[in-house]
């Protein structure tokens, strides 16, 4: 029987990963105005002093725990002929990861994570689209595609319609994978 002997980096990458993970939950339930580091770190299972380690503080957390959440490939990485029906099972097929769009909306309160936020949400999400989408309307596209994700996940997540919930109703479901293809196409 191998034994695995710990490393001090690899405990603190496990450490630091922890605590990223329970503030992604803790921002995405309370907000960031309500969520406190010491919710995090009894979350996390971690002693709070390491917040400021890691990351240098709340602002920086939440910061990195958004960036962590907005991940562009999940969208760029799809063939642009079966965008519309590989997008929508992405985002409506039930798992695990974190919603970022709950933190988003918490940032609005404070000016500092707000701005933060729009930061990240350019350069995560709009840009890498308005790439990935090519050509001299790709802003458009990008904007588009954005405006009925939020839609999706406002409806879902934030404001939940049983409509949205558990399996999309199959009509909606369509209509769906028709809007984000044609915002490929057209």
């Amino acid at each position: 029987m191998e034994t695995t002997i710990e490393t001090p980096a690899r405990d603190a990458d496990r450490t630091r990963a922890a605590i990223l993970h329970a503030a992604q939950q803790v921002f995405a339930a309370k907000g960031f105005a309500e969520a406190g580091v010491r919710d995090i770190t009894a979350l996390a299972g971690v002693n709070p002093s390491l917040v400021s380690r890691y990351f240098g503080g709340k602002l920086k957390l939440f910061e990195a725990a958004l960036d962590a959440a907005l991940n562009t490939r999940l969208m760029t990485d799809l063939p642009k002929d079966q965008f519309g029906k590989m997008i929508v099972a992405r985002f409506a097929d039930e798992d695990d990861r974190v919603s970022p769009l709950p933190m988003m909306f918490s940032a609005a309160a404070d000016s500092e994570a707000r701005a933060i936020a729009q930061r990240l949400l350019r350069e995560r999400v709009f840009e890498p689209l308005k790439d990935w989408f090519g050509g001299g309307d790709a802003d458009v596209k990008a904007a588009r595609f954005m405006m009925v994700s939020l839609g999706f996940f406002a409806y879902r997540d934030q404001l939940p319609l049983a409509e949205f919930a558990g399996r999309v109703e199959p009509r909606l479901r369509q209509w769906l994978e028709r809007e984000f293809q044609a915002i490929v196409d057209e």
